[in-house]
């Protein structure tokens, strides 16, 4: 017998166990294997293995392996000139181009990716001159918009810019940034301060009074939420700017503030405003109802110029006026966009005698948009001085739902030049079919290209009739419409979309046979 003694330590001290067991029994243990190592040479220095570059040799880890041929192309390519829009092309030439791009298509996000092409094209893009236009605000991702950032922009990119769009940015310095801007841009002529919610009053005089050349002001959704008193949308502080402004002030955003004192404001505006050309009240809450009270015909005797009017979904009511006041207000005759569309508990408050206030002199007018105004008829619509109308929107009207001759003399007044036309959920059929065919009479000449019949009670025969005499039509939307057959219900929009609708509702496009015969008698030459 042999005894196997085991000392393991625990926390208390030192435990002896002991227990028999026969020789049997007892295993030996198994040798531990080692790995074997490579001999060295003969010729190998034992003094060279403990050298530090023996070391760093054996500490270091084997790299990838490369194919030879990838880095030789890759080297080829370093190498290789650029092609010749890049190096052939002086950079005069490449600055008129990018300068005729911007133009066309805005400089952001135009220049970023002009930028991106090459390291020639990344050097004209930076040409402080191209950035006089751009918007920070609708181009830049939210979580790029911080203050270190918008200031890096001011120094290195706003320098010499006229309009610049900074929409929703995080700025608590509001004043420091304002100086950086004015020092990079003093001629400054245009600024959206959209969503700044530490704009105060201060900081709005400031901009007024030093930017000698601004003459539009972006403060859409500027209401501070603490503070109220001191924001920069305040009746004070919206009065001092318009007066210190003047008659440089020529378009002013307020949508989505709660503002106090609109009669105030619209007194200043005309009396010290008068090559004011956009006024926009989108969206506006009041705090009370007698600070929601708009003079038009104040404003129209101080703001003549006025071309764009917009108090969309706002709590806002037009003033009462006597007759004689409304026959000695000039109206607005410069006014090419009016909307005054509501919500369905503010539908009350818009009927023909506003909309005959407000557009009594409006010969220019091309977008008109009503949408919601349940207390309109027809006959404010026919009276109306227009006679070029593009953009017509009438969803939610009392006149989708009338089931008189007024959808059809609407349509036959503004035929020939409509473009954009509403008619969402009109719910009687015949007048609304009598309409598309009023549309449809003026065959090539007519220049509609979109229209909204979603959840209208239109027949397929009228539908048919439109695509079949409107060939510039390039959307058209056809959602929930009960009256049609399944497949068709949806919007459609584009070419092939329009092309493949006609296709499966059996219409061809009239004109089209003709004028492809008319195009094959004719040589290439020119000669027929």
């Amino acid at each position: 017998m042999q005894a196997l003694r085991t000392i393991s330590e625990n926390k208390i001290g030192i435990k002896l166990c002991i227990k028999k067991a026969s020789d049997a029994t007892v295993q030996p243990k198994k040798p531990i294997r080692k790995r074997a190592r490579k001999p060295k040479s003969l010729n190998e220095d034992s003094s060279d293995e403990m050298s530090p570059e023996k070391r760093n040799r054996r500490n270091e880890k084997p790299s990838k392996k490369t194919n030879n041929n990838t880095e030789k192309q890759s080297a080829e390519k370093v190498c290789e000139d650029q092609s010749v829009w890049a190096n052939g092309i002086p950079d005069l030439a490449l600055y008129t181009i990018f300068k005729h791009a911007v133009q066309e298509e805005g400089g952001l996000p135009t220049l970023i990716r002009l930028s991106e092409v090459c390291t020639a094209w990344n050097k004209v893009s930076q040409t402080p001159s191209l950035w006089r236009n751009v918007d920070f605000g609708t181009w830049t991702k939210d979580w790029f918009k911080t203050e270190e950032r918008l200031k890096w922009l001011i120094e290195n990119r706003m320098k010499h810019a006229t309009e610049v769009g900074l929409a929703n940015w995080k700025v608590t310095n509001v004043q420091c940034v304002l100086e950086k801007l004015l020092e990079a841009a003093p001629g400054l002529v245009s600024i959206t301060l959209t969503g700044w919610k530490s704009l105060s009053s201060d900081h709005l005089l400031f901009l007024v009074q030093n930017f000698k050349n601004l003459h539009s002001l972006d403060l859409s959704s500027v209401n501070a939420e603490v503070n109220a008193n001191r924001t920069a949308v305040g009746q004070m502080s919206l009065c001092n700017a318009i007066t210190e402004m003047g008659s440089r002030l020529t378009h002013l955003h307020l949508a989505h503030n709660r503002l106090c004192g609109i009669p105030q404001i619209v007194k200043a505006l005309s009396t010290h405003c008068p090559n004011l050309l956009l006024l926009d009240l989108s969206n506006v809450n009041t705090i009370a109802i007698s600070h929601g009270v708009l003079h038009i015909e104040q404003l129209q005797h101080g703001c003549q110029k006025l071309k764009v009017l917009r108090i969309t979904n706002s709590h806002i009511n037009l003033s009462t006026a006597s007759l004689q006041e409304q026959m000695a207000s000039p109206g607005f005759p410069e006014l090419e966009e009016l909307s005054v569309a509501s919500l369905a508990d503010e539908a009350r408050l818009f009927n023909d005698e506003f909309l005959q206030r407000i557009l009594k002199t409006s010969t220019k007018l091309t977008l008109l948009d009503v949408r919601g105004c349940a207390r309109l008829t027809h006959d404010s619509l026919i009276r109306l001085p227009t006679w070029d109308l593009k953009h017509l929107f009438l969803s939610g009207c009392s006149i989708n739902r009338d089931m008189g001759a007024g959808l059809e003399l609407i349509a036959s007044k503004w035929a020939h030049s409509l473009i954009e036309f509403d008619l969402a959920w009109a719910s009687a059929t015949k007048p609304l079919d009598d309409a598309l065919k009023a549309l449809a009479d003026k065959g090539a000449e007519s220049p509609l290209k979109y229209l909204n019949l979603c959840g209208s009670s239109v027949s397929l025969e009228a539908v048919k009739e439109v695509l079949a005499n409107c060939p510039h039509i390039n959307a058209i939307n056809l959602a929930s419409c009960r009256g049609l057959p399944r497949g068709v219900k949806r919007l459609l929009q584009g070419a092939q979309e329009i092309a493949e609708l006609r296709e499966n509702l059996g219409v061809t496009l009239k004109g089209s046979a003709a004028g492809g015969s008319q195009s094959s008698a004719i040589s290439p030459g020119g000669d027929t």
